[in-house]
């Protein structure tokens, strides 16, 4: 059945829980039409169960919603007297109570209201879907199926796509395709089985750690410290993260687990220890109690993150963690996996538990096949993006070695599931092999190639896989994407904006010159960039090397502000942190494909320094475009807005915000999928070139000259005496309203680009002089925060 009949503008979500309000939001980020229904209130405002939950949209951190505007976007209504506009909803997605007798009846009241082609899904998260549409027509039942957002929705990657047997394969098709393309999400399909993939694998290893600590052989922190990003878990690790998703819920799911799963081998684990349990009677719930395995605390020198005993429920001040065997590790080894694979075969307290519990975390997944999947990808994806763990387990098993470690679990008398020792006896020694793009089936025996992250998603890891690198060092690449379009890459660390990067981008852009049509610039990592190498800079000039500072400083200026001016289209495809000199990148692109999970900004007065890689000029061209024919008289108020985001350093908090800080332009695209970011960004790039793309003229900007710099510097005055802003704040920003003024004109004037760029690099070098400056970027190298000095 084709999938073009269906299409998803209109989407009703029941129920404005926490959830429900939640992926109303989220649906509103994605620029979909919202109606949010709850109970009926019965004295005064019938919709005010709804009303509020929307209201505290606005007031939740992290913000579900990309612009607090967005809220008004979402129609509240109840179900008593909104129930009939749900005939005009394509997709109506249920997220009330969680009681099977409640659902049901839902669903019989959705049937008799819902148009033909409308889906209709249940968010729950461990009730049997099959069982949520009992006793409905045929037709709903084929429109019927699971949509399990893991918590936030706005940031977390998972949906859980969990059909019946009788959900229609072009539905189930059709909102993979919807859950990534639209809502920008991973989708997991999954078998309708208890908990599904996620929650039945992560709640399972979190209770096969638990013992660990109430037995008291380790302190929560050191469990956390062990099972965190040093062998490839999340930064929340085990315990914070069990804070975050609720103690409650950790302990609502377990007990529900465990009598719905008879058959399981290892069911008993589920029985999580008597202490958690009190902990939880007494209202230990985690981050949104106050206290959980953690607690918050303000003592005299500040917030302390105080944890559990698991003797007396009493919070104690935490400990360092070290042990002998992770020192090692950190300092052999650069990845997660080569940790991993060491410390599990240390003869130590630490390489005994993380061996014990990747013992019991692989061999339990892959007991799970083909009971809850038949894919070991969908398993190690569901943790990847509902747990934020960096390797799954099957990813963590190849990591460790699979020969190696069977043969000492057989030693030790563990059973290894057949289909594994089926591999090995095949002469496969590993589940994927990433440089063939294979994967191996667990529940056929077959060798597959890799799946997609997403339909379509292009990663700078296949490229490279293909070999289709055409220049490239340890700083930075540039790839034949196909077509006539080329990719370059940053590969420094923390993707900073070094002398080599710089110049490598150069030399690319004169490949691309001779070899392509069009060029993208973008790659694999979590952030774009940090901004400028200011690390390698300081040390150049400590070492008295000022002219290399210098033409280091002309040429990212030359390289940058020159990607306007080249005879082919650049796009730019921006996502996570976009900072300082990134941002430059952003502002000179001829397009823009960002995520929407975009936090840009340029910060660069936080260490001292102006935006002087033709930021600060394009700020200002920018706020002089806005200028209606009847301001001309007084541009100053948009100057003044631009000013004040540069010189506060304001760091947008999604790619909506970014575009209203003037970083993005309104025709700049936004994805919500970062995995078709780059997909996205080189359609952009070929259609560019293939309408006979000419790059533009080098424009004139006017500069307002003394009369402009006299309204910016009284502005300052005001944030100085009012507090606003610190002694060297001051001192910086009126060396940014010096350049957005024109320096020093006496009148009102255009001057070329040239001109204002010559400014900002003779103010960009002034300020390296003064040790104020050398103060705050000393500071952010060592405690990556400002210094406000």
């Amino acid at each position: 059945m084709s999938t073009k009949k269906y299409t998803i503008q209109k989407v009703a979500v029941l129920g404005s829980g926490t959830m429900g309000s939640q992926i109303a939001a989220h649906c509103v980020n994605a620029g979909l039409e919202v109606l949010l229904l709850d109970l009926k209130n019965e004295d005064g405002d019938p919709n005010k169960i709804a009303k509020e939950s929307i209201k505290k949209l606005g007031e939740m951190n992290p913000a579900p919603l990309a612009l607090p505007e967005y809220s008004k976007q979402i129609q509240p209504g109840n179900f008593e007297d909104d129930f009939d506009k749900l005939v005009d909803c394509d997709w109506i997605c249920e997220a009330i109570v969680e009681k099977m007798d409640i659902k049901k009846k839902m669903m019989g009241q959705l049937d008799e209201v819902r148009s033909g082609s409308t889906i209709i899904s249940s968010n729950t998260s461990g009730l049997p879907i099959s069982k949520i549409s009992e006793g409905c027509s045929e037709e709903f039942q084929q429109h019927f199926l699971g949509t399990h957002f893991f918590n936030p929705p706005r940031y977390m990657k998972l949906l859980e796509v969990i059909p019946t047997e009788t959900t229609s394969d072009a539905v189930v098709d059709f909102m993979t395709r919807f859950g990534e393309k639209t809502l920008g999400k991973g989708v997991v399909r999954c078998k309708d089985t208890p908990n599904f993939i996620a929650n039945r694998i992560g709640i399972f290893s979190m209770a096969s750690i638990m013992p660990w600590f109430f037995d008291g052989t380790f302190r929560a922190e050191e469990i956390d410290f062990l099972t965190g990003t040093i062998t490839g878990y999340s930064k929340a690790a085990t315990f914070r993260t069990a804070d975050m998703s609720g103690l409650d819920i950790i302990h609502h799911v377990a007990e529900n687990l465990y009598p719905a799963i008879p058959d399981d081998e290892r069911r008993e684990v589920f029985k999580l220890p008597e202490s958690f349990r009190k902990m939880v009677e007494e209202g230990k719930h985690g981050n949104k109690a106050g206290k959980g395995f953690y607690k918050k605390v303000q003592t005299d020198s500040g917030k302390e993150y105080k944890v559990i005993d698991p003797e007396t429920h009493e919070y104690e001040s935490q400990i360092d963690p070290e042990f002998e065997s992770t020192n090692k590790a950190k300092e052999k080894f650069k990845t997660s996996g080569e940790r991993l694979k060491y410390l599990v075969n240390q003869d130590d307290k630490a390489g005994n538990f993380l061996w014990e519990i990747h013992c019991d975390l692989l061999l339990y997944a892959a007991n799970r096949i083909p009971e809850i999947t038949d894919s070991l990808e969908a398993i190690d994806n569901a943790m990847k993006w509902g747990f934020n763990w960096e390797l799954g387990p099957f990813e963590r098993w190849d990591a460790i070695g699979v020969a190696e470690s069977v043969a000492r679990m057989q030693e030790e008398n563990r059973k290894v599931p057949v289909p594994v020792l089926r591999m090995l006896e095949s002469g496969r020694e590993q589940f994927y092999d990433k440089d063939e793009g294979t994967v191996y089936n667990l529940a056929t025996g077959a060798i597959e190639p890799l799946s997609p992250p997403a339909e379509g998603a292009l990663k700078v890891a296949h490229l490279k896989s293909e070999n289709k690198e055409v220049l490239g060092n340890k700083s930075a690449g540039l790839y034949d994407m196909g077509d006539g379009v080329a990719l370059f890459e940053f590969r420094t660390r923390r993707q900073t904006l070094g002398f080599e990067l710089i110049e490598t981008l150069g030399e690319s852009c004169d490949k691309v010159k001779q070899d392509f049509d069009a060029l993208v610039i973008g790659h694999d990592e979590d952030s774009f960039t940090y901004g400028a190498n200011l690390m390698e800079a300081m040390q150049a000039w400590q070492q008295g090397d000022k002219e290399r500072v210098r033409r280091g400083a002309r040429n990212f200026q030359d390289v940058v502000v020159g990607l306007r001016y080249q005879p082919f289209p650049v796009v730019v495809a921006p996502f996570g942190r976009t900072l300082g000199g990134g941002v430059e990148f952003v502002l000179h692109a001829d397009s823009v494909v960002a995520h929407h999970e975009l936090y840009a900004g340029l910060v660069e007065v936080g260490v001292g320094l102006i935006p002087a890689g033709g930021g600060t000029k394009e700020m200002l061209r920018r706020a002089m475009q806005r200028v209606t024919e009847e301001d001309r008289s007084d541009p100053l108020p948009y100057i003044k807005e631009v000013f004040k985001t540069m010189g506060m350093a304001k760091v947008s908090s999604s790619a909506a915000k970014a575009r209203d800080y003037g970083y993005l332009k309104e025709s700049d695209m936004i994805v919500m999928n970062r995995d078709l970011l780059l997909t996205a960004a080189k359609e952009e790039a070929k259609t560019l070139a293939d309408q006979g793309y000419r790059p533009p003229f080098r424009p004139k900007i006017k500069v307002q000259g003394r009369e402009g710099l006299s309204g910016l510097k009284l502005m300052l005055y005001i944030m100085h005496e009012s507090g606003w802003i610190t002694d060297y704040d001051k001192v910086v920003a009126e060396k940014l309203a010096w350049v957005m003024s024109g320096g020093d004109l006496s009148e009102p004037q255009e001057v070329p680009e040239s001109y204002i760029l010559k400014l900002e690099r003779e103010v960009f070098m002034e300020l390296l002089e003064d040790e104020r400056t050398h103060a705050r970027i000393d500071h952010m190298l060592k405690k990556g925060k400002p210094l406000r000095n």
